[in-house]
């Protein structure tokens, strides 16, 4: 973790990673965008986990991966209706699940379906536009197979929560969404704890785990 922050180099020479056999850069910025491993999946679902947790604890009663949430889409012949071809893992009506996390009622009104993502900042827009690039996200989580406007049919509230994975910079909605929760974990816990408080341990185990898990891919490849 500390070679990452301080962009020391794991390796004199560029080297073949051994994950998936494109460039590893000396400074192991390819690991943390690596396709081959299992590092991706690991790093997501150990972000939504302690989300998972914290909402646990404000007493939300959230859901991990609710199946269910989506009506299945209508065919046409041997394709959908949006003009993709139907796969094995599509034909149970519980296999889209936009919730990572499912929250029954957010801020006294509708469920929310919170859909993790991280994302690279490691591109040439990123370096006038920081905030950019988690926000193209959002738009492209929200639009992706029209996920927000099938949620917000059924009543759900879709909510993409996007990281930037070097520096560790949240999306504009789940800024909001670690304000709101901050909130009802101070109410949950009484005068033990201040909304500020709250805020600020969430986004500390939040930041551990991501540079934690970039520490580990870049270990797993050099």
């Amino acid at each position: 973790m500390l070679r990452r922050r301080l962009r020391t180099r794991f390796s004199e020479q560029d080297l073949q990673c051994p994950k998936c056999d494109r460039i590893l850069d000396g400074y192991g910025d390819h690991a943390l965008v690596c396709c081959g491993g299992g590092d991706r999946t690991r790093r997501h679902n150990l972000l939504r986990n302690v989300v998972y947790h914290a909402a646990e604890a404000a007493n939300l009663r959230p859901e991990l991966e609710k199946p269910g949430l989506l009506p299945q889409r209508p065919l046409s012949g041997s394709t959908y209706d949006s003009g993709s071809r139907v796969r094995e893992e599509d034909s149970s009506p519980g296999s889209r699940r936009p919730a990572d996390v499912y929250i029954p009622r957010w801020r006294l009104g509708p469920p929310a379906a919170w859909d993790f993502a991280v994302t690279s900042g490691l591109r040439m827009d990123a370096v006038t536009n920081p905030c950019g690039v988690t926000s193209r996200y959002e738009d492209f989580k929200c639009s992706h197979k029209d996920t927000r406007a099938e949620c917000l049919a059924q009543g759900i509230s879709f909510i993409p929560m996007v990281v930037e994975a070097v520096g560790g910079g949240w999306g504009k909605m789940a800024r909001c969404v670690w304000s709101e929760l901050a909130k009802t974990s101070a109410l949950a816990n009484g005068e033990l704890e201040t909304n500020t408080t709250c805020a600020i341990m969430l986004q500390q185990r939040l930041a551990m785990t991501l540079h934690r898990e970039n520490a580990r891919a870049c270990l797993q490849r050099f």
